[in-house]
C-alpha cells in the first residue's frame, strides 16, 4: 500500500512541479546504489494487481508492457513508427533506474534507432501503451495476442484483461 502512495505522490508532484525525470528526487534511494534517486533515473516498482498478480509499473504506477515480436536475446525492439506511438518505449533516464521489488541484475537497456536508450527487464524492451490513463489500468493486456503487462522477471502476465481494440501491432 505504500509503494502506491508513493508512487501517487509522485505522480501528484510531477504534474505541478517537476519533469517525470526529477521524480526520483522525491521517492526513496533503492538498492543501495548512490546513484539512485538523481535528476533524471526513472523508477520501476513491482505492484500488485488486484485479479492479475504482481507486475511492473513506473514512478507513475503506470503498467509497463513487454512485446511478443521483440527479442530478448540480444535484447532487440520491433516497435517503431506508429506502433511506439501507440507503445510509447520506456526510456531510461540519465543512471540506474531506482527499483522496488525488482533485481538491478534484471535491468538493463537496448539501443532505439534514434538514438534514445529504452528499458529493458531480462532483455524484454519495456513499453506504456497510450490508452492507460490511469495508475493501475492495463487496457494494453493481451492486445492482438502480443503485448503482455511485464512481470518483475521479466516475463509476461497472462492473466486475462480485456484490450483495448485495435490497440497493438
Amino acid at each position: 500500500m505504500n509503494r502506491i502512495r508513493t508512487a501517487s505522490l509522485c505522480a501528484a508532484a510531477i504534474a505541478v512541479v517537476a519533469p517525470l525525470s526529477a521524480c526520483g528526487d522525491m521517492a526513496s534511494a533503492g538498492a543501495g546504489n548512490p546513484d539512485h534517486g538523481q535528476p533524471g533515473h526513472v523508477m520501476l516498482a513491482a505492484t500488485e494487481v488486484a485479479g492479475v498478480g504482481t507486475v511492473v509499473t513506473d514512478a507513475a504506477g503506470k503498467t509497463l508492457y513487454r512485446f511478443d515480436k521483440d527479442m530478448a536475446t540480444p535484447p532487440m525492439s520491433h516497435c517503431d513508427a506508429q506502433c511506439a506511438a501507440t507503445w510509447p518505449p520506456a526510456l531510461a533516464g540519465d543512471g540506474s533506474p531506482m527499483l522496488e521489488g525488482i533485481q538491478d541484475s534484471q535491468v538493463g537497456t537496448l539501443a532505439r534507432p534514434d538514438g534514445s536508450k529504452q528499458l529493458t527487464l531480462n532483455g524484454w524492451a519495456l513499453y506504456e501503451f497510450s490508452g492507460d490513463k490511469a495508475p493501475g489500468q492495463m487496457n494494453g493486456q493481451g492486445a492482438n495476442g502480443t503485448w503482455f503487462a511485464a512481470a518483475p522477471d521479466g516475463s509476461k502476465i497472462t492473466a486475462a484483461q480485456p484490450a483495448a481494440g485495435g490497440s497493438g501491432y
